[in-house]
């Protein structure tokens, strides 16, 4: 059977929930239904799916589509004018997710700003420490700092966060001889949750080094680790947004200002897809790379 237009694959794999499963339904190659779809795309000019390493799912666009395959030509006629429209002038709603601290410290600007300058655009900002995942939790754009997973989605690097060592004035007379990262591996860490507990540096020497870390506090954001610090429960890696205000007042101390630690704490834009991004999520990527790198 051949599918002149690619609708009926498209309706198959949104029914499936897969490009597999799409071809076993209408008893073709997968590759078949990834060249149909792909062409379906290109012929639009708009992203319908969203492809990760995990799973495929539907774009708004690709859910407005669909719900308008049953209708008159006319209503989709009319439906794939306003899709094309949108790209001309950004519209729609805008799901961004970023770390809490970072975001309240570093996107209320921008984010406002943007809002400011496309009234049409609904923007839903969440921030918070949460692990989540860019497509299946329905977001366009998150902000992620340090190292990320291989997801299949985009990023771009905005900006570079400085870190250092922090304990509080109390937790280090309690451990007064820290000299080097050495003197650390039996002394108690607040860490965060989403990392491992090893404490990744480089020496003075220019060479990287680790080693395992005696946690005595998990911490899935940044308030709750700086917390943790200056109640003396131990030492951590900070971004310095966070801790440079309590350095100032002698509530924390910088130690081991020798050591850099490794990896870099990198600021990323992640998005799902270059193909047909959609303008709402390329300008506001636009005024991100803009204000991050003045």
């Amino acid at each position: 059977m051949i599918f002149n237009s690619g609708f009926e694959v498209f309706r198959e794999v949104v029914n499936q929930g897969s490009f597999i499963g799409a071809a076993n339904a209408l008893r073709i190659s997968a590759p078949a239904v990834s060249k149909q779809v792909k062409s379906l795309e290109n012929r639009l000019g708009l992203l319908l799916f969203y492809r990760t390493t995990r799973n495929v799912t539907l774009t708004d666009i690709g859910k407005q589509l669909f719900d308008t395959l049953d209708s008159s030509h006319e209503e989709m006629s009319d439906l794939l004018r306003l899709l094309s429209t949108q790209q001309e002038q950004p519209s729609g709603k805008l799901r961004i997710n970023a770390p809490m601290a970072f975001g309240e410290k570093f996107l209320v600007g921008p984010i406002l700003q943007y809002a400011k300058t496309y009234p049409d655009v609904l923007v839903d900002a969440v921030f918070d420490d949460k692990r989540i995942h860019l497509v299946e939790d329905g977001y366009d754009i998150i902000i992620r700092i340090g190292k990320l997973e291989d997801s299949g989605s985009v990023a771009k690097k905005l900006s570079n966060i400085k870190h250092g060592f922090f304990a509080s004035p109390s937790f280090l007379k309690m451990y007064s001889m820290i000299n080097s990262p050495e003197d650390l591996r039996s002394v108690p860490a607040v860490i965060y949750r989403n990392t491992s507990p090893t404490l990744n540096y480089i020496d003075v020497g220019g060479e990287e080094r680790s080693m395992n870390m005696s946690p005595s506090l998990y911490a899935n954001s940044i308030a709750m680790l700086v917390g943790g610090v200056l109640n003396g429960l131990g030492f951590a890696g900070l971004p310095m947004f966070a801790a440079e205000e309590h350095a100032k007042s002698g509530k924390l101390i910088q130690i081991l200002k020798d050591y850099t630690p490794h990896p870099d704490l990198d600021v990323f834009v992640i998005y799902p897809d270059k193909r047909f991004l959609p303008l709402k999520v390329r300008k506001f990527i636009d005024l991100l790379s803009k204000h991050f790198s003045t």
